[in-house]
Parts: C-alpha cells; structure tokens; sequence
C-alpha cells in the first residue's frame, strides 16, 4: 500500500492528453442491483445473494464467504446509514470500516466497501482504492496516505476533483481508469487499460499468491522442508491443524503463533486480506487468520508450514519505479505531439502545449543525453580517447532547441530534435563530425553523422577512408556494424545505400552529407526503456572506427585494435570450432541459444570431459579470437566476495619518509573486466569460472546474483557505495564437476540465473579426435580400436555397477602420440586414481577394472552378438 510520494512527480495535463487520445468512448458503470428501494424490500436471503455478487465481483479472494449472510442484518443496517444519513460521506464510511466503529462487521474490509460505493455513487467517485491512490500519489496530487478511513477517502475524494477539474468532460468510471494506468506508469508510457487482473483491489490477487508460492518454493522446496522440521515444531502444526478442523480458531491462532514466532507474517497479513487488521479484538484476528489459512491450503494448496513464508513473499512482489537519473523513455505522445507541431508550427499552439512539450519530448531529450553521456560519452570517448565531445545536456550544446533561429523565414520551431556529441574543439557542431540521436515524427535514428558544413572533419574523413578503406571495412565488420546498421545519405537521412565491401564504403563516403546507424519506429518498446541507452552507446561503440577516420590524422592503431586480429592470422570461426572440440554444429547452435537466453553457462560433468577447454574455444568464438576480451577465474572455498567484486586493501604507502598504512577500495576480477567490457560495449567480453561450485557462491557473488537475472538494472555496491551494472556484453561461462564431494549444492535462486549444460563421456567423440591424428601420429592409429573399446567398455561397466553419474571423461585418453606405454601411464596414473575414488578406495575391487579384463569383456560381447547375427 502506498504511503508516500514516488520518485518523481508526473505531470496531469499531458498524461490526461495521452489518455484521451487512447480513450474511444467515455466509460459508463454497469447498473447496480442495490439501490435504496431493493434495500427496503428485499429479504436477508436476497440482500446477501447481492452482497455476494458485489464481494465475487470485487474481491480477487473471498476469504471471509459466510460473513454476508451471518452478519446480513447487520449490514443493512449500516447500509441504509451509508445511503441515507445526512453526515458527509467520509463520516459515514468510516463508521462502516473502522474497527470498533457501530456498523463494523469483521471480515467485510475497505475492498468490499469500496465496492459498494462504486456501485452506488457512480456518477461523482472514482472507485476508491490503492491503485487510485497511487495514481494521485505520482500525480502529486495526494501528499500522503492518511491514518483514518475518514481523511483517506476524503483526500482521495478532493485529490480527484483537481482531475476533474481539468477533465471536466471525464466520468467517474473514465477517472478511475486514468489513474488506475497512471499508477503503473514505469516511464512515460500510460499503459494500456485492463493490462492486469484486480487491478482496482484492495488485496493480493490469485496471481500473486501463485507467484508468492512459487518463491517460496524456490528458496526451500517443500520436501526439504517438511526434512527439516522439528519434531517440537511439527506437533505444534499437528495442533494448529487440529483445532482448525473442528472450528477452534482461538486454539489454532495461539498454537500457529508457537510453530511461527516471527510476528512479521501477521504484520503483512493485511496486504493479502484487506479484512484483516491488528486493531482487532484477538477472537476476530483468530476466526479471520483461520479463515484465511483454509483458502490457502484448499485452494492454493499450501502446505501448513508455508504458510507463514507465502504471506511474507506477497509483500516482497512489489516493484519500486525507477529513481530519477535514469532515462524514462519517451511515449507515444513523444511522436504524435512532433506530427502535430509539424503540421501546427504556431506560437498559440505551443503556448497552450508547453507542458505537454516538456514531458514527452524535453525532458527525455535530456535525461537520454546525460545517460549515454555518463555511461560512454565521458568515461570512454573523452577519457579513454580523449576527444574531449561535448555532452552537457543543455541548449546550444549536446541538445538543440526547439526554437528556430531562421528569422521568419518558415515556422518558429523545429519539428525534429537532436542529441550531438562533437569535439568541443571545434567552432560548432555542424563543423564536426557527430555521434547524433535524431528524434522525429517519423521515429528515432542514433549513430555517426557528418555534414557538409563540417569541412576539415570530412576532408580528412574521406582521406582516411580513400587510403585506409579495407582496414575501416575490418574493423567495422569486427562490431557487426553492417549487420545492424543503416548507410544513409542526404540531409534528412532519407536515402539508404548498400554497403558491403571496401569499395562500397569509399563510394559512400564520397557524398557531402553522410550518416550510419539505426532507426526505430514510434512503436519500438526499446524506445519507452532505459535499455535505449545501452543500444545506442553499443552503437557508437560499433561505429567507433569511422568517428576516427573524422577526428584522427591516423587511425590505423584504433583500427587494427578494433579488426581484433592482424590480417594474415587465421579466423576463428564454427569451423575451428569443430576441429578442436569435435562438438557438432547443432551442439554449438544450441549453445550460443541458450547465451543469447540468459548470458550466463554451465558446462557441467564428470572429470575429463574437456569442460574447460570448451569454455575456452566457446570464449575464442564470442570474442572473435581477442586474447583481452577472456578472462579466467578459478573459485575455491576460501575465494571471497573481496576478490570477486569489490574488497577493501591494506596498502602500505610511503609519506616523508614513513610507511603509512591505507585501507582503500579495490575491483575485484569481475568489476575490472566489467569496466573494460562496458567500455568497448560492441565487443563480446568473456569470464570463465572453472570449478564453478566449489566456491562458496552465495558469498562470492552476494547481491550480484540480482544483475545476473536483470541486466538493465543497477545496484549500490557496498564497500564503494557506487552504482554498478553488468555490461549486456559480458557472457559468463562456468564449469563444474557435480561428483566433486568439496563441492557446494546449488541453490534455486542461483539454478534459475544460469543455463546448464551437460558434457556427457563421449566416446565418439574420442573416436573422432583419435582418427584425426592418423596421418600424423602411425602408432595412434594402430592402437586407436582398442583404446574406444577400452573406454566404451569402462563407463559401461561404471554405470551398471555405480550409477551413469559415475563415468570416466573422453580427454584423459586424448594424449598425443599415444601408444601402448603411454595408454599404460595414463590408466596407472589418471584413470587408476579416479577408479579408486569412485569405488570408495577399495583396493580389492579394481581387479574388475583392469584394461585386460575389460577389453576380454568387450571382445566376449562382441563374438556373442555376432553367434546371434550370424545364426
């Protein structure tokens, strides 16, 4: 429930024009069955027959069913105060909602009064009730969520009066939805109406107690811990059960309170049950705490001892907005207010639309100007490069004006707005080459640009491009800038050229107004996210090469860095892929699917299995083959969240002539080689963590595990206290041994953050790997047969007598120039100790392990099939 002001305050006017303009018709209530004559003749059994329709319409959960016909006298009475007293009508609610007021009823909560009231004063009142609170809340048009039902209905009553007195054309039923969709703005898009269900309760909706369970779950699956309850525990439950089933509410409420001590879930009670509340006497928190307990456990089928953890996790399903700094996206109305003052163009017009102009195209203008220029724009172009651009977002610098500066000769304001980050050195920014965001009706376009007024720029742009056109194609080619990106020409970028080759950048170049990036419709999803500003930085960074060409007298150095590898070297493609991991193409498909899904990997197996040399390739693949762009990192148990992310050091530092000692905050691998891959967001960056779970790794990763699953997002970090995010370009690819017995177990919460793998012993893969070194190696040749059947034979055997979890990997065979002394050692020295650790260190059982009596075996399994084949 909302108690207080958001982030930001959102503006009424353009919101209730962005709401009109997605509103066909007003909305007009349904009829309601309870008016004041039905009131006067129905009997119980029909006025709790309507009640119920009310509450089943309203109520996402009927915990309380029976309270509307065993307390139906009651309610008239305080129905008939509601409709026909002459106090003000805050005054009258509030006598039926409060505890201990005359007409309470318990187990009838404000969602059902709320309900009544929509359903009677539907003319005047917008439904009351959190959402529209919210809404009012964001609008800042409510301070706070008072104490009282009295002064919290009657703020929200005067709050939506100021709607209606700028909408005085709106319904009730049409202010209502408004602020409901306003409440769940994340940007600045007014979200579609009915996109959620119960949208206008009080109390969880069926939803989100699903999802709770779920969660609860995840954490600790129910086996586990029904495991490990105590045996104290248990009959505590067995007693709560017990008392529940014959009705003793008061029995059952004490003795859940012993198995669960922890009074927070009875404090977030009443976000599930709106009925509930602590202000009750004990014998009704008791009857609706037991009513509530039977809906979980037969409807939603939780288990007794989850139930407390179920009513925790409702509480923790809320989503906070995102804090001011961040980009909130532009809005439908961004583009239609452009259309429109395109074809307007008159001071009157923008007169009336100033406010509107600020919030869907001013502001966004600004806040996507500072984001890409704080996460790029200076920590890469101006302190990496040095270029010194020009990013401050204000008016005759980073972003231009609305204004025109034509002298009347056209309308007085521009229809199309631009971001440029130019050399400051320069006289202006049509002097120099841009990296621009060009915001139109017509949709959003971000890249390089360069002009015809930026002469000296484009003299040495096309220089560079004439002698150097084949290192700039590599390089290009090396970000995926032809894949992704546009060739444009013209002053409003309108016409499209082909470019796909060396010759056909040189012919591009020629033209005095040149651009290259991406465009997105006005109904991209991308452009009403923060993630914009991680697309259009990952595109700057992709045309990085050609903004040299503008600003470097020589770019080769940027250029052959950027092109990844010199140009007589080898590619590594699927193809060396293949060759040094003898994984199929199919294998590998899947493999880079599930990277795209989730940018986290486990390689998980059984020792021997190549787990780590496959990271390794996998790692050469992404990165196309760029040593700097891999890391590796091996955890242990003593590995550390200091070493990992971020610690504090103990350095000794030498001052006049003494040894003082400072503590400063460090990177650890992770945060150093994510500034290095966010710095160079077109380039794939990889971590490699070989033995994955043998760190302790909800203490290694700590609060990281949250960016794993959510890489848009940042967090506080907590030694530097700084913002810290994990570039999209960053993969993590982990290998683990499950039968390593110092190994960790685990947990959901990090499964759920990572696609596993398993890398199975293969023995075609041995096979394949042992004919490829025919030609070179005679002797493998020879021995290669008996060496596949050898393996074969071994796991076959491990898995009948210990499980296939239990198996020998393919690479402890893959030795070069392999004969019979060195295939000897390796089972001596490698497969030997791996035999014996799986047998439980039983000497006397490896005599039915020895490479005789398994390849005996083979040989005897294969002239009894062939004695079946041939008869």
């Amino acid at each position: 429930m909302p108690t207080g002001n958001r982030t930001r305050v959102l503006p009424l006017v353009p919101l209730l024009t962005a709401f009109r303009a997605s509103r066909f018709a007003p909305l007009r209530p349904a009829a309601s069955p309870l008016t004041v004559a039905f009131l006067d003749s129905a009997t119980d059994d029909q006025l709790a027959s309507a009640l119920n329709s009310i509450a089943t319409a309203s109520l996402p959960v009927s915990f309380h069913s029976d309270v509307l016909t065993r307390r139906v006298r009651l309610i008239r009475h305080a129905l008939n105060h509601l409709f026909r007293a002459t106090d003000p009508l805050p005054e009258r609610l509030a006598r039926c909602v409060t505890p201990g007021e005359v007409y309470f009823v318990a187990g009838l909560g404000p969602g059902f009064w709320s309900a009544v009231l929509a359903s009677t004063e539907t003319e005047f009142i917008p439904v009351w009730c959190p959402a529209v609170e919210t809404g009012l809340l964001r609008l800042g048009l409510l301070r706070e969520i008072a104490p009282d039902v009295r002064s919290r209905f009657d703020n929200m009553c005067r709050a939506s009066e100021m709607v209606r007195e700028h909408a005085p054309d709106l319904t009730a039923a049409d202010v209502t939805q408004f602020l409901e969709r306003v409440a769940r703005i994340e940007g600045r898009e007014l979200p579609p109406a009915g996109a959620l269900p119960g949208a206008l309760a009080w109390a969880a909706t069926p939803e989100q107690i699903e999802q709770a369970i779920r969660e609860v779950r995840s954490r600790f699956p129910l086996q586990k811990r029904i495991r490990a309850v105590s045996e104290e525990q248990a009959q505590v439950i067995g007693a709560f059960l017990t008392a529940a089933r014959v009705g003793d509410h008061a029995t059952a409420f004490t003795a859940f309170r012993t198995a669960f001590p922890d009074s927070r879930w009875e404090t977030a009670l009443p976000t599930l049950d709106d009925a509930y509340s602590v202000a009750l006497p004990e014998a009704d928190r008791a009857r609706l705490w037991g009513e509530v307990a039977i809906v979980l456990r037969e409807r939603f089928r939780v288990h007794p001892l989850e139930l407390a953890d179920v009513v925790l996790a409702i509480t923790d399903t809320e989503t906070s907005e995102p804090e001011l700094g961040d980009f909130h996206g532009f809005c439908s109305d961004t583009f239609a207010f452009l259309d429109e003052l395109a074809e307007t163009n008159a001071k009157d017009w923008m007169a009336e639309h100033r406010e509107r102009y600020q919030f869907v195209l001013r502001e966004p203008m600004i806040e996507l100007c500072e984001s890409v220029a704080e996460r790029y724009i200076r920590p890469v172009l101006n302190r990496e490069y040095g270029w010194d651009l020009e990013c401050d977002a204000k008016t005759g610098r980073a972003v231009t004006s609305i204004c025109k500066n034509d002298f009347g000769r056209s309308g007085p304001y521009q229809p199309v707005q631009w971001i440029t980050f130019y050399r400051k050195a320069q006289a202006n920014k049509r002097a120099d080459a841009q990296f621009f965001v060009r915001v139109a009706g017509e949709g959003v376009s971000y890249g390089f640009h360069l002009g015809r007024m930026a002469r000296d720029a484009g003299k040495q742009f096309r220089r560079n491009i004439q002698e150097h056109a084949e290192s700039i194609f590599r390089a290009l080619h090396s970000g995926a800038a032809f894949n992704e990106c546009h060739f444009w020409t013209g002053d409003d970028l309108s016409d499209e050229v082909t470019v796909k080759s060396a010759a056909d950048l040189r012919a591009w170049a020629v033209h005095k107004t040149i651009a290259v990036g991406k465009q997105l419709e006005p109904s991209s999803p991308l452009l009403r996210q923060d993630a914009l500003t991680g697309e259009i930085l990952l595109t700057f960074d992709r045309l990085l090469p050609a903004f040299a060409c503008a600003a470097e007298a020589d770019p080769r150095p940027l250029l052959a860095t950027r092109a990844g590898v010199p140009v007589d070297a080898p590619i590594y493609d699927p193809v060396s892929f293949h060759r040094e991991t003898f994984l199929s193409e199919v294998w590998l498909d899947r493999i880079l699917s599930l990277l795209r899904l989730k940018k986290q990997l486990v390689l998980q197996g059984v020792p021997g299995t190549g787990k780590t040399h496959v990271a390794r390739c996998l790692a050469r693949l992404l990165t196309h083959d760029r040593a700097d762009c891999v890391r590796l990192v091996q955890f242990h148990p003593a590995y550390s969240y200091e070493e990992f992310v971020e610690g504090i050091r103990a350095r000794g530092t030498e001052v006049n002539g003494k040894t003082e000692v400072t503590f400063p905050v460090e990177d650890g691998v992770l945060c150093q080689f994510a500034e290095q891959a966010a710095s160079r967001p077109s380039e794939p960056h990889v971590l490699i963590v070989d033995e994955f779970n043998r760190g302790n790794l909800p203490r290694i990763f700590g609060e990281l595990l949250y960016l794993l699953e959510y890489r848009d997002q940042a967090i506080t970090l907590p030694y530097s206290k700084r913002q810290f995010r994990l570039p999209e370009n960053l993969f993590l690819i982990a290998t683990m041994n499950q039968l390593d017995r110092s190994a960790v177990a685990l947990d959901q919460a990090l499964r759920r953050r990572f696609s596993f793998v398993d890398m199975p012993a293969d023995a075609a893969i041995l096979a394949s790997w042992l004919e490829s070194r025919a030609g070179s190696e005679p002797e493998s040749t020879s021995i290669a047969p008996r060496v596949v059947l050898l393996f074969e034979e071994l796991n076959r055997r491990l898995a009948r007598d210990l499980g296939p979890e239990k198996q020998v990997g393919h690479s402890l065979f893959m030795v070069p120039e392999l004969d019979n002394e060195r295939l000897t050692a390796v089972w001596e020295h490698h497969v030997r100790p791996l035999l014996l650790d799986y047998l439980g260190g039983r000497e006397d059982r490896l005599k039915d392990y020895t490479p005789e009596r398994l390849l005996t075996a083979s040989a005897e399994k294969r002239r009894r099939l062939k004695a079946t084949t041939d008869s």
